[in-house]
């Protein structure tokens, strides 16, 4: 019953946001009474975190899996995370309150955080040692580049509907195109040679 009931909670949160949701409404949907579901889940931050638990069990090891790593790798991660964002739209439309009114969440949240920082400067350094991006220097600055990575993986669907103007198309592209385009001018002869090949191998697989 907890799965139920926490797949209907996301669906819910995703149609309305979380702050417009209340218990009473998800018990309404599933069509009992709110003591029981307050058997199952006792408030909504109890059923927040075990819906953030259920995320961070999911994403936690997208970065660094133990194959051989191509510039491929970092468009499956962005992929890959895209569509985790799309599977927990409220909680990305709504992070920055989420994580300043649920302190626990927040710890957890930052330490997530922090581990990617991690893993994607391990990636990082890995594409330098094989060849692939050039190495860091006064003008290249890896760490910022990864932040950037991060803010516009997480808030890619906040802008989504912030930036709606008329005869704007900038952000209607996917985040990864984005992202290509911010490491292209990065990467050596070698990594933009394999950068085609990958570019060959998605067009070839849409087709």
């Amino acid at each position: 019953m907890k799965d139920v009931i926490v797949k209907t909670a996301i669906r819910l949160f995703n149609q309305k946001g979380f702050a417009h949701v209340s218990m009473k409404q998800i018990a309404d949907e599933l069509k009992m009474s709110a003591g029981n579901l307050s058997y199952h889940f006792k408030t909504k931050e109890v059923l927040l975190a075990n819906i953030y638990t259920r995320m961070r069990t999911e994403a936690v090891n997208y970065i660094l899996p133990d194959t051989y790593l191509t510039l491929h790798h970092f468009e499956e991660i962005i992929q890959k995370f895209t569509q985790h964002q799309q599977q927990y739209a409220f909680f990305f439309q709504d992070v920055v309150n989420i994580v300043r009114a649920y302190p626990e969440i927040a710890t957890q949240y930052h330490e997530t955080t922090q581990k990617r920082f991690v893993q994607a400067r391990q990636l990082i350094d890995y594409y330098i040692e094989t060849e692939r991006l050039k190495p860091a220097d006064e003008m290249v600055n890896y760490d910022q580049l990864i932040h950037v990575v991060w803010m516009v993986t997480t808030f890619w669907a906040s802008q989504a509907q912030i930036a709606q103007m008329p005869g704007y198309t900038v952000n209607q592209c996917q985040p990864i195109e984005l992202l290509w385009n911010l490491t292209i001018p990065l990467m050596t002869k070698k990594g933009k040679e394999e950068y085609k090949q990958i570019r060959k191998f998605v067009k070839l697989n849409k087709s």
